[in-house]
């Protein structure tokens, strides 16, 4: 007989202790918002004369601005208002000066400590409910709606009476839903008869989940979104490409019947937006290699909650002074998963100003949305054993006009575009000095230019002029042929060294003149630029395991030069991982990942790979004329329990 007894016992605390856990999950901030509702209807309860001699509709949120502009009312209000924000009581010490304050907060904390409804007599306890034994000492005790209640000779859980009394109705379980054109979502209602005629608050909640079909199952959990008095609502802040579920509870200061069964799921049907620009970027940890290049960390916060998650990052960098529309610009670019916020750049030159781009990017179906360009600048620090300015030069930056190549007497050497004056192509150079004020002399310069390839196969002599200032007109120029123009400072020390640059003439019958047109000859051609490269060649990789990913170590090779190429200025490595089913498709859904590598580079190690799949690789040559060959192969990674490849 005991034991049957035991055995029923356990099954009753075990089942309470089930509904616990079930009621528990949306326990927690629900229970504390409708404590605070019904702080709020008790304070309104208090001035109910006032509030029906003022206002013909007691349902509506003017009531509440009423309460807030009313001395005591607000004072009142103080308790409910702190708790409904931050689920924090107010000490007696804030409200001692405050009557309506101190009884606003001792309610507060008899409907925390206290649950609805009465205690049944004693006398009516029966089963484990009536057993001697102290199984609680608080309401906070029991499961559910249970209170601790007196049985005569001990103190157990046992279910209430007059659970809701005078408590509202719930609402009716149909909600309507109006979305206008600008995203705002009216949520709507309907209330059964009010048995009670205090003022009843009523508090709606919201659950969502992404995919293409709604589902319960990935939902969130229930979300408090306000408290109102009216019979409906206006959200802006309802996001597209999400399925929302809604509920309500109606609640007065003698408590609530729960929350309404969640609605039928709406979907908003507007268009997403772009997400924000990624704020707060900022570059760390500046690290100074043996080769003397230059690796930086960068970091960024990611940008405010959006309509669509962020799919990846992309970065993009190049040195300051990249013309995006001059022939020799060159860009660096890579991706990172959107859950990421930071990127190691590496092989960056030293003592470089550069500037990096961050950009968020969404999807929405096959659709690409990009946030605006968040942009940085920094300049990498200066390699050891090197002074500023004299490292190797980047070849990732270009100017409108010819690039020079200084050194460190001469700042920079420049030409303007070639023009046709006074019957004679002409072209004006300038430059500007490094050295200090007492050692630029009388500021002399050498200047030389010769042609060292014309359409017409001309020879011509290399021509000098001294220049007093830091600009020259070049005069007598013939048509279609490079030039190269040098200059370097002189002193009475002698000849320092200078900057050199290139100048390209246009075809004769490209220059208009102003009175006739010229006569050019017949077996005059356009420049024939010199575009013959080394390709690079053989290209393999190794893989090995690091962690849960892989890491490829890529290296090719380069064919053997010959007289009169293009010298190579770097390299292109770029690779895109794609699968057996999107090698065909559109490269605008495939994540492209690139680099650009110094011309002495011919291998490069790639991290976080991944196993078992499909990845396009290719390093094209690059010099002064642009992009020259390439070298692709598709390679396939092994398992992660494979051997080295």
């Amino acid at each position: 007989m005991f034991g049957s007894r035991l055995v029923c016992v356990l099954l009753l605390c075990l089942s309470d202790l089930a509904v616990s856990r079930r009621s528990g999950a949306e326990d927690g901030d629900t229970v504390g918002k409708i404590h605070s509702a019904r702080c709020t209807s008790r304070c309104l309860t208090l001035h109910i004369t006032q509030l029906t001699a003022t206002f013909q509709h007691l349902q509506n949120d003017d009531v509440l601005g009423w309460c807030d502009n009313h001395r005591r009312c607000s004072q009142c209000l103080q308790p409910c208002k702190e708790f409904w924000e931050t689920r924090r009581a107010l000490s007696h010490k804030f409200c001692e000066k405050h009557h309506e304050c101190l009884t606003s907060a001792e309610f507060l904390l008899s409907v925390q400590t206290q649950k609805q409804g009465d205690c049944p007599a004693p006398q009516r306890a029966s089963g484990f409910a009536a057993a001697c034994v102290e199984s609680c000492s608080s309401d906070r005790e029991c499961s559910g709606s249970k209170k601790c209640c007196s049985n005569g000779c001990g103190h157990t859980c046992q279910a209430p009476t007059n659970l809701f009394k005078g408590v509202p109705l719930k609402p009716r379980k149909d909600m309507t839903f109006l979305e206008d054109q600008h995203g705002q979502l009216e949520v709507a209602w309907m209330s059964k008869f009010n048995v009670s005629i205090e003022p009843v608050l009523y508090i709606l909640q919201r659950r969502w989940n992404y995919g293409i079909h709604p589902s319960e199952d990935d939902a969130s959990t229930w979300h408090t979104v306000l408290m109102t008095m009216e019979e409906r609502a206006v959200l802006k802040d309802v996001r597209p490409h999400r399925w929302y579920q809604f509920r309500v509870s109606a609640v007065n200061s003698q408590g609530t019947r729960g929350f309404t069964t969640p609605s039928k799921h709406f979907f908003s049907t507007r268009d997403p937006s772009p997400p924000e620009t990624p704020q707060n970027t900022r570059a760390e940890n500046q690290t100074v290699h043996a080769d003397g290049r230059v690796s930086v960390l960068l970091r960024w916060d990611p940008p405010g909650e959006g309509d669509l998650v962020v799919h990846h990052y992309k970065v993009t960098w190049s040195a300051r002074g990249a013309a995006a529309d001059g022939p020799n610009w060159k860009e660096s670019g890579r991706v990172t998963d959107g859950t990421l916020t930071e990127m190691e750049l590496g092989g960056l030159q030293p003592h470089t100003r550069y500037t990096v781009q961050i950009q968020a990017i969404s999807f929405w179906g096959q659709k690409r949305l990009k946030s605006g360009r968040a942009q940085l600048s920094f300049i990498t620090a200066a390699s050891t054993g090197s002074s500023p300015g004299h490292g190797p030069l980047s070849r990732e930056f270009s100017n409108e006009l010819p690039i020079s190549h200084s050194t460190p007497g001469i700042l920079r050497l420049e030409a303007a575009a070639p023009h046709y004056y006074d019957n004679q192509l002409q072209v004006k150079v300038f430059w500007k000095s490094r050295l200090p004020e007492n050692q630029r002399g009388s500021s002399s310069y050498i200047l030389s230019w010769y042609p060292e390839v014309c359409a017409n196969n001309v020879t011509k002599r290399e021509k000098k002029a001294t220049v007093q200032g830091t600009h020259f007109v070049i005069t007598g120029l013939l048509f279609a042929c490079k030039y190269k123009v040098a200059v370097m400072p002189f002193s009475e020390h002698g000849q320092r060294e200078g900057a050199v640059t290139s100048v390209t003439t246009p075809h004769c019958s490209a220059v208009k003149g102003r009175k006739k047109p010229l006569s050019c000859g017949r077996d005059e051609r356009h420049l024939q630029v010199k575009k013959i490269l080394q390709r690079p060649e053989k290209l393999i990789a190794v893989f090995q395991r690091v962690n849960d990913s892989l890491e490829g170590l890529f290296s090719w090779q380069v064919s053997d030069s010959a007289p009169g190429q293009t010298p190579i200025t770097g390299f292109q490595f770029s690779w895109v991982k794609v699968s057996g089913s999107a090698v065909n498709e559109s490269t605008d859904a495939l994540i492209s990942q690139m680099l650009n590598l110094a011309p002495s580079q011919l291998s490069l190690r790639v991290e976080q790979l991944q196993p078992e799949s499909v990845y396009k690789v290719q390093v094209q040559v690059l010099s002064e004329a642009g992009s020259g060959p390439s070298v692709v192969r598709t390679l396939h990674t092994p398992q992660l329990n494979d051997t080295p490849l």
